[in-house]
């Protein structure tokens, strides 16, 4: 995978969507983080965060257009093994009983840096090296997210087509920093109902629907 190119080649080629208000976003995330909350982790090790702006981190919120989307974006997400990354067969529960499912809807239009196809053409990279690749390249493609970060301040994120479910979006937003104009600030999100926990018989049922999708255990106990 190359370096992004300059700045100023990014915001030149780089297509910029304008999503309008009431999108709605799903998301499965650690209750650490509320439904609208965002994660400000220095060591978040996710395929485009943490990343930064002048050494300050900024803050992110993952989640997809739809259950099936924001699982296959966290918990059911790639494992590396010799063989290259694949999607895990088994998934402990144990892991994740912290966590739960959340929706929320945006109260303004947001503008989302497009990373489908055409969108990955028009900055010089493939979705095999940005989207598809394991944990092995998280360190560049982050990278990358900080780029577009940096030379777009203008924009509230990035959405791209799920690696596992690609008829599905996947969206990353960026918080608020004041040494950047762009951001999600409070009031721009509002959670749409309470959260529901994976433990609850609700949450399991929500999981147990997309591993069978994906042909995925979820292992009690």
């Amino acid at each position: 995978m190359g370096s992004p190119p300059p700045s100023a080649v990014l915001a030149g080629q780089a297509i910029v969507d304008h999503w309008p208000a009431g999108t709605r976003i799903c998301r499965a995330h650690p209750h650490l983080f509320g439904s609208a909350g965002f994660d400000t982790r220095s060591d978040a090790d996710s395929r485009f965060s943490t990343i930064r702006l002048r050494r300050t981190v900024i803050p992110v919120l993952y989640g997809g257009e739809n259950d099936m989307a924001a699982a296959s974006e966290t918990i059911f997400h790639t494992v590396d093994t010799p063989a290259g990354a694949h999607r895990p067969r088994r998934v402990p529960l144990t892991k994740y009983r912290s966590w739960q499912w959340s929706e929320v809807i945006t109260t303004r239009q947001t503008e989302l840096v497009r990373l489908d196809d055409h969108g990955l053409a028009a900055i010089g990279i493939s979705r095999a090296e940005l989207i598809e690749g394991g944990r092995g390249t998280y360190s560049e493609t982050r990278t990358w997210a900080q780029a577009l970060a940096t030379a777009l301040p203008d924009t509230d994120g990035m959405w791209w087509e799920s690696r596992q479910a690609p008829e599905h979006w996947a969206v990353m937003l960026f918080g608020y920093l004041r040494s950047r104009p762009a951001g999600i600030r409070g009031g721009d999100l509002t959670a749409d109902g309470p959260a529901v926990p994976f433990a609850s018989v609700e949450g399991l049922h929500r999981l147990d629907e997309i591993a069978e999708t994906l042909d995925i255990t979820v292992i009690r106990g």
